[in-house]
């Protein structure tokens, strides 16, 4: 079998086929993709139609897709709105629409909106670090704010203190609002984790209650800090009711407290001094508020050291002991006086009690 080779002809001064040097394919250009883009959603098919034909701008039946930010988009428009008025005037097909699309994107500099029509910015990705992390921009103080301070302050256990409230609040509709303190426990005799004192705050027309929760018991776990939240919401609810439901200045709770304690979620024993007061949290109760628990424990990261005592008081050489009604009135009375009978008020027509 023959084959015919077409033969090859050396060009004088010619390198040959092997020597010839490969000529370089230049490589396809992609476009970069813009920083920021602007989209328009919401409009209709006549704005659509209208910026099919201006550059930079891609179109979907309600969709528009500017390459740049909402200033160049704005700017595109424009030029071309005055191309359009120069050459067929004012009443041209379209030009309404590019009117309205120039207005939206007009309103952007000014805060306005367009009820119809919505506005996308996409902007360009943080930059990746070497390591792979994204940076930031801003100190870290630029990002601070009430709940997130590189200090500690009180703002993020005053807020789980008021959510857990609110929170009861959901649960048992007759609790009223109140404003939350956080305060000294141990100023004053008698310590205690918390009290509730109606009217106490005013907010323009409305008398609000206040709820204390000591510094001091915020060292307890979070079971038993929003135990004492109940504890304060039982006295509330006992306050919106009128059912009198302590006695001897606040310091002896009686039967109905222990039924509103129950009512709340809580367990109570009685206490020779204090009657009723002491409350346990039902592990149904403590069901119910997982998740308040679990953002109140975040919150508890500190706690207020008691108030210092002295060691030393000047002794008192009588024998009587200092009483004092619901009016109250306050009186002294010999120890062996006490023990022979109650003594009353004829004011509340309640029992003298010795303070504790």
């Amino acid at each position: 079998m023959t084959i015919d080779l077409t033969p090859v002809i050396q060009v004088p001064g010619q390198l040959d086929l092997i020597d010839m040097p490969a000529i370089p394919v230049p490589a396809p250009v992609v476009a970069a993709k813009p920083a920021t883009t602007t989209k328009l959603t919401g409009l209709t098919n006549h704005n659509t139609q209208a910026l099919s034909g201006i550059t930079g701008w891609t179109v979907t039946k309600t969709t528009a897709v500017f390459n740049g930010t909402p200033t160049a988009a704005h700017k595109a428009v424009q030029a071309h709105m005055d191309t359009v008025r120069a050459s067929e005037g004012g009443r041209a097909h379209g030009y309404t629409s590019l009117i309205a699309v120039r207005n939206k994107l007009k309103e952007l500099g000014t805060g306005g909106s367009h009820p119809a029509v919505s506005v996308t910015i996409k902007r360009a990705k943080k930059a990746t670090a070497v390591n792979g992390s994204k940076t930031r921009t801003g100190s870290p103080k630029a990002r601070l704010t009430r709940k997130r301070q590189d200090e500690y302050t009180t703002a993020e256990l005053v807020s789980a203190l008021e959510t857990a409230w609110t929170a009861i609040r959901t649960n048992h509709k007759e609790i009223p609002a109140v404003v939350v303190i956080v305060g000294s426990g141990t100023a004053s005799k008698q310590a205690k984790y918390g009290h509730f004192a109606a009217a106490r705050w005013q907010h323009g027309e409305q008398a609000l209650a206040e709820v204390l929760i000591s510094g001091e018991g915020l060292k307890r776990p979070v079971e038993e800090v929003f135990t004492t939240l109940l504890h304060e919401a039982a006295h509330a609810l006992a306050n919106v009711r009128e059912i009198k439901d302590t006695s001897r200045q606040g310091r002896w709770h009686n039967q109905k407290f222990a039924a509103l304690a129950s009512e709340l979620g809580l367990d109570t024993t009685k206490d020779e001094r204090i009657g009723w007061s002491p409350c346990t949290l039902r592990k149904e109760t403590a069901t119910t508020y997982k998740s308040v628990l679990t953002e109140l424990k975040k919150a508890l990261i500190a706690y207020r050291h008691p108030e210092m005592v002295a060691g030393t008081s000047k002794k008192n050489n009588n024998n009587a002991i200092a009483c004092a009604c619901q009016c109250p009135r306050r009186i002294r009375v010999a120890k062996a006086v006490l023990e022979e009978g109650d003594i009353t008020c004829g004011v509340c027509e309640s029992t003298f009690e010795p303070d504790e």
